[in-house]
Parts: structure tokens; C-alpha cells; sequence
């Protein structure tokens, strides 16, 4: 975080920096008068344009007065001695751009009592005018005109007439943006980049505090489930059992028949698979692969729930023969019973069941000639099983 506000305290600073140069990017242009006059034909010609640009540390007034021109062959005005052609004001001199800067030629006019100071640019840098910098020159109007007007001037004072000029204060020109736009957008820019850093910011530790609760549940389901899976029944098959047999059923994970000397795990539902290939299963999803009995459920392993506090205490259901409780469905279902009964003993008999009637009972008749009565515990849904397991138990009259 250091690093990132420390770039945008430098891109603070270089904005303000630019704001700053931006208001002094200001320019106004020069509204010029020009008046010949020919003394040999007593006569005046007159002329307007708006061809000039004050200098920035130009004062925005007007000026008028006689154009003078340096008496040198050099029309730069970078010798400090340099003398003119007028003197009495008020007057204006007329000096070529180069070889020396803008307040030199500025100050040098200044010194031999000049209004103001009219700079045309040379030939060599086109026609144009640039926006001027003199510090240090500040007294007088100083403005800036064109190549090809300034050497007309020029030429017309050289062939003997007499040259007034009047400069008045023209339109301002500023760059496509003003200084309040420009702030405007800084101020914006500023604002957007910084509410983006923070949503990034905010978005990022919120990814990160999510994978890392996720990653910490599964870490504690993986312990849960493996101690789950250590709770659950391992059997070995043998020659003769009924899985190993023709009708046998086959391990719903590999899609392989069970063979003998195989290891299986016993899950709760009384679902059977491979070891080797119900654990990894049960690691992952915790759930029968057939009916999607959890085991953490169904051995009151403490589940945690991801999006709270709140923590799921499956009932522990007993894997021996007899069911104690039982779950009452709504009353706006109707169910139907479909299981089988058994009956442990010496001798194992297979018993026909017949479709519950409204009071749960069941009748079993024995197709031989001693008759038995059989008294059926009311049947019982088990949301981890297939199939409804129903206890039996036979009384021989």
C-alpha cells in the first residue's frame, strides 16, 4: 500500500503541475492599426488586421505611435547601444526576432524610450507568431507579428514614410481546455482511479477471505469424513456369497463385479462397495454414491454450515435390526410401503407382503396348514435408505 500512495501522490503532484502551466497557456491576441503616410504625395493609406499576440509577460493595454526601426544593419536589437530611428514619443519600435531573447530586445527599446515593443518573427521561422516569454521586460506592451508584415512595415519605413501603429487588445486565446475543465477532470480522474483501487482492493480480500473459509471447510470435512469412514463396517467376501454369485450386483464406482477375498465397506444405508474405491469417494462428496445418504449425518458427525454459525446434528442411526424412531411426513402426502420384511432364525422363510392398509398393519398368511399370526410394528420412513426396513416379529400360536 505504501508504493501505490506514493504513485498517486506523484500523479497528484504532476497534475497540479500541469494545472498550473496549463492557466499561464492563456494567450491574447493584438488587435494592429497601420497608418501610412507619403509625404511626397501628402497622402494615407490605412490598414487593420488582428495579426498580433501579446507576450505573457506582456501588460494587456494599447499603444500607439510612429514606428522606428534600428539605424544598424542589424535589425535584432541585441546590442545594448542599439539606436532607432525615432526617439521622440510616443513611439513604437519595430525589432526582428534572433540571436538574443525577447527580454533583451524588450529591455534594449525600453531603455531608448519606447511605448512598446513590436517583434516579427524571422524569415527562416515562417510566417507565423509564437506566444512570447520575457520575464524581467514587464513595462512596456510587447507584442508579436508575423514575418511578412513585419518586413511590409520594414520595407515602407526604409522607402520614407512615416508608419503608425496602434495596437489594442484583442480576443483572448486559450487552449481547448480552460483551467476549470482541467481541474474538473484531474479532480475526476483522482476520484475514479481511487474508488477503482479500493473496489480492487475490497474485491480481492473478500476473494481472498472466501477461498480461505472454504479451503479451512474442507479441510474440516475432509478430517470429519475420514473419521466418518473409520466408524464404518468393513466386510471381506467369500466364496458362496450372495455379491460373489451370478446375480451378484457390481460396485456402482468401478462398474466391476465383486469377486472373493475383496475388501467392501458397509455404508449406513447398507450400500456396499469396493474400499479402495468408496473411501476416496466418500473423502470428496460424503455421500452414497446410490442414495445420497451422508454418513456425517447419519453417524452425528458435526457438519459445519458454510455461510454461518449454525451446525447440523444428524440423528445417530443404529445399524442393528431394530428401528426406535421414526420421521412423520406431511400431511398432504400419502404414502405407499414397499420394503421387504425378514425373519431371523434357524431357518430363514421368505413371507409374501401384502399392501399396508390405513392403520399400518400387515397380515402375513403361511401357505402351510398350521396357521401363524405375525404382529408388524407400524412402518417407518428412513429418509437414509431406498427402501423402508420394517421390523417382524413372528408369534407361533
Amino acid at each position: 500500500m505504501k508504493k501505490a500512495d506514493k504513485f498517486i501522490f506523484f500523479c497528484l503532484l504532476e497534475i497540479v503541475s500541469i494545472l498550473f502551466e496549463t492557466t499561464e497557456a492563456f494567450s491574447v491576441s493584438a488587435s494592429v492599426s497601420l497608418f501610412y503616410f507619403n509625404s511626397a504625395s501628402n497622402s494615407t493609406v490605412s490598414e487593420h488586421c488582428e495579426c498580433g499576440r501579446y507576450g505573457i509577460n506582456s501588460p494587456l493595454l494599447s499603444a500607439r505611435g510612429l514606428v522606428g526601426i534600428p539605424k544598424s544593419a542589424n535589425l535584432q536589437a541585441c546590442d545594448a547601444n542599439t539606436q532607432f530611428t525615432v526617439t521622440t514619443p510616443p513611439w513604437i519600435a519595430l525589432i526582428e526576432r534572433g540571436n538574443c531573447t525577447f527580454a533583451e530586445k524588450i529591455k534594449v527599446a525600453t531603455r531608448r524610450g519606447a511605448t512598446a515593443a513590436v517583434i516579427y518573427n524571422a524569415a527562416d521561422k515562417g510566417d507565423g507568431n509564437v506566444l512570447m516569454s520575457h520575464p524581467g521586460a514587464e513595462t512596456i506592451v510587447a507584442i508579436m507579428i508575423g514575418n511578412l508584415k513585419g518586413m511590409e512595415i520594414l520595407h515602407r519605413i526604409e522607402s520614407g514614410m512615416k508608419v503608425t501603429m496602434v495596437i489594442e487588445v484583442g480576443k483572448k486565446h486559450g487552449p481547448w481546455m480552460n483551467q476549470y475543465s482541467v481541474f474538473f477532470i484531474s479532480v475526476s480522474f483522482f476520484i475514479v482511479t481511487a474508488a477503482t483501487m479500493g473496489y480492487f482492493i475490497f474485491y480481492s480480500a473478500r476473494r481472498l477471505r472466501i477461498a480461505r473459509a472454504q479451503s479451512r471447510n474442507q479441510r474440516q470435512l475432509k478430517a470429519k469424513a475420514k473419521k466418518a469412514i473409520e466408524q464404518l463396517q468393513l466386510r471381506t467376501l467369500k466364496q458362496g456369497d450372495k455379491e460373489t454369485g451370478p446375480d451378484g450386483d457390481s460396485c456402482v464406482v468401478c462398474i466391476e463385479l465383486y469377486k472373493p477375498n475383496e475388501v467392501v465397506r458397509i455404508l449406513t444405508c447398507n450400500h456396499l462397495f469396493h474400499k479402495s474405491c468408496i473411501d476416496p469417494w466418500l473423502l470428496e462428496h460424503r455421500t452414497c454414491p446410490m442414495c445420497k445418504c451422508d454418513i456425517l449425518k447419519a453417524l452425528g458427525v458435526e457438519e459445519d454450515v458454510e455461510e454461518g454459525t449454525e451446525s447440523v446434528q444428524a440423528t445417530v442411526s443404529s445399524r442393528t435390526s431394530n428401528i426406535s424412531t421414526a420421521n412423520e411426513e406431511d400431511n398432504h402426502s400419502e404414502t405407499a410401503s414397499s420394503g421387504y420384511a425378514s425373519v431371523q432364525g434357524a431357518d430363514e422363510s421368505v413371507l409374501e407382503e401384502h399392501a399396508p392398509s390405513e392403520n399400518d398393519n400387515m397380515h402375513l398368511v403361511n401357505n402351510e396348514s398350521q396357521p401363524s399370526s405375525v404382529d408388524v410394528l407400524p412402518h417407518i420412513d428412513n429418509p437414509s435408505f431406498e427402501a423402508d426396513e420394517t421390523q417382524v416379529r413372528e408369534v407361533k400360536s
